[in-house]
């Protein structure tokens, strides 16, 4: 069925957003504590994220880019807007550096600046960026947001699965060869710097399909918005236990069930009285995503691996995260995830 447009603002793809960050945090909890639990596949979030900027920037950006608004504008102003995310990050990052000594003053302070300036690691060892791990989708979401802007707005809504199933094709063979989608996080070689390019593709690709097909009106019937936030979560927990390989159960994840979970998302309703605390759980999620990882892993480099100290971890990261997104403006939703036209 048909209806007649985008709605003012898509507070549930805020909601899911959220909820999307809280998972990866936990998929980085069991990581760093080396435990075996529901959200070991938690990585598989970030493609969602992917999708989710592919989608909202569809409904609600390619217009104004068609009325003239060029590539390296649109990039310049897309990574200003980051920017916040990568400070907060990179500046958690550098402060627990500087607290065990990762390195000499003069050589933190230069990875800093290049951290800060989006330049990542080239040497074909280690991170993609040599602070926060993190970090390296923000890369490929600038990345995206250019090639958008410069080539994919002109694309007919036709052609997109069509070059979504190209993306898709080639991210199931770099799968197959890796043994899981978490391609991306390590520092690009000659090898292998074109994997991370299939990941993205398939789920940014896809997200501007189902975008385009949502701005001209298409609707569905979906479950109660909170039923179809849940189930997000509840998907992603299923995953390890699926039958299949490691390799397989992400593929089946990233190819069918995330556009599927997204779009039944897309499609709910909140109550009003809902949207604001969907909207905060959104920005919230910014700081969180940027900031856990180093708040978990130096949590545990001071006081162990304790069960008691995964609590501490998670309060710790949750609190520290909160305070971020009291300090710093997060209002322009950089990752586009949950933004949508303003009505009329």
């Amino acid at each position: 069925m048909t209806g007649a447009g985008p709605a003012a603002r898509l507070a549930q793809l805020d909601g899911l957003r959220g909820f999307a960050a809280l998972v990866i945090m936990l998929y980085h909890l069991e990581m760093v504590f080396h435990s075996q639990g529901p959200f070991v596949r938690g990585y598989l979030m970030v493609d969602l994220f992917y999708l989710l900027s592919g989608f909202v920037l569809a409904v609600a950006t390619e217009r104004k880019l068609a009325n003239g608004i060029g590539a390296i504008a649109f990039a310049r102003a897309r990574f200003v807007r980051l920017w916040p995310l990568v400070a907060v990050g990179a500046g958690a990052a550098f402060i627990r550096a500087c607290f065990i000594g990762m390195a000499d003053g003069a050589t933190l302070l230069l990875w800093l600046a290049l951290d800060l300036a989006m330049i990542p690691v080239l040497t074909g060892a280690g991170p993609f960026y040599r602070f926060n791990g993190p970090q390296w989708t923000l890369f490929w979401e600038l990345a995206a947001n250019f090639l958008h802007a410069l080539l994919l707005r002109r694309v007919p809504t036709r052609w997109l699965p069509l070059l979504a199933v190209g993306f898709g094709i080639a991210l199931v063979a770099i799968v197959q060869d890796h043994g899981a989608d978490n391609v991306g996080v390590s520092a690009l070689t000659w090898d292998t710097w074109y994997r991370p390019i299939a990941r993205v593709g398939w789920s940014y690709v896809l997200g501007v399909w189902l975008g385009r097909l949502y701005r001209d009106g298409l609707r569905t019937s979906g479950l109660p918005w909170h039923l179809a936030l849940l189930l997000s979560v509840a998907a992603i927990m299923a995953v390890p236990y699926l039958p299949f390989s490691r390799a397989s159960g992400d593929l089946l994840f990233v190819m069918l069930v995330m556009p599927l979970l997204m779009w039944n998302v897309a499609m709910s309703r909140p109550p009003q009285a809902a949207a604001p605390w969907l909207e905060w759980l959104g920005n919230y999620s910014l700081p969180l995503y940027c900031i856990h990882l180093t708040v978990l892993v130096w949590t545990s480099e001071l006081l162990g691996q304790a069960i008691w100290v995964r609590a501490v971890a998670l309060g710790a990261a949750l609190g520290l995260s909160y305070l971020a997104s009291r300090l710093v403006s997060f209002k322009g939703k950089p990752l586009a995830a949950g933004s949508a036209p303003k009505a009329g």
